[in-house]
């Protein structure tokens, strides 16, 4: 579970765990379940934050946010940032070598089928997997 420390309407720490309501509260002794007891961490201002999965994209990259407050409800947020060429072109280059297979498959598919066969394939993966 993700907690986060709400301080007049707004995010001021997260993630947030037990160990920061200890250091923040050091004269209260607090049990271990306490991040579990919602009426003891409304007391301090300790939030649960809903966990939402990171969103999947071949062009950008995503890392974490601040949490927003939905519908009355804290919810995890991700934010995007393009990928630089050098990764785009990286992605490109696994989807080819994948496409190709093992050296050993790739032997045996010319040798089976001819190199003009082997070829045609090589193009047919490159207009899959432009660069």
């Amino acid at each position: 579970m993700l907690y986060a420390k709400v301080e007049n309407g707004a995010i001021v720490r997260y993630p947030y765990e037990i160990h920061n309501l200890r250091k923040d509260n050091p004269n209260i002794s607090f049990p271990k379940t306490v991040m579990s007891q919602d009426h003891i961490r409304s007391d301090y201002g300790v939030v649960e934050v809903a966990e939402l999965s990171s969103p999947i994209s071949e062009t950008h990259n995503m890392s974490e946010g601040t949490p927003a407050l939905v519908n009355g409800n804290w919810t995890q947020t991700w934010e995007q940032t393009p990928k630089t060429e050098i990764e785009l072109a990286t992605l490109v280059i696994e989807a080819r070598r994948l496409a190709y297979g093992p050296v050993a498959d790739q032997i045996e598919f010319i040798t089976e089928n001819g190199l003009e066969a082997w070829q045609a394939k090589v193009d047919e993966i490159k207009l899959r997997h432009p660069k």
